[in-house]
Formats: C-alpha cells, sequence, structure tokens
C-alpha cells in the first residue's frame, strides 16, 4: 500500500491459538477487511469512506503514517 504503512506490528485483535479460538484449525477473522480498504481510501485517494461504505463504523486501524 505505499511507503506510509506503519509496518513491523500486527493490526486488528489477536484472538490466540487456544483451541477455542481457531474455526475449523485456521485463525478466526477478527477483521472487516472493508475496514482496511476504508483506511486506504481515506489516506491514499482522498476519498470519504462513508460513501463507499455507507454503514460501516468509524473505527480505523491506524495502519498508515500522517503524511508531512
Amino acid at each position: 500500500m505505499g511507503g506510509g504503512v506503519r509496518g513491523g506490528k500486527v493490526y486488528g485483535r489477536w484472538p490466540g491459538l487456544a483451541a477455542a479460538n481457531l474455526d475449523n484449525g485456521d485463525l478466526a477473522g477478527t477483521t472487516d477487511y472493508r475496514t482496511i480498504l476504508a483506511e486506504a481510501l481515506e489516506q491514499r485517494a482522498k476519498l470519504s469512506s462513508s460513501t463507499v461504505f455507507p454503514l460501516l463504523a468509524a473505527d480505523r486501524l491506524g495502519m498508515f503514517a500522517a503524511k508531512a
């Protein structure tokens, strides 16, 4: 997604590896992919995510560094 992505960490909620947190042996998804796309649209394309995802909550993961 470009040089402004804050790398080196896991974004979202970590469910852990306990059997109760697995989905048929795989890690269960914890982040709605629209949250990631909305943040990219807002930060990179300067679009309002409310026009693309009108029912999506305004919570963001903070994946992008502020542009200087």
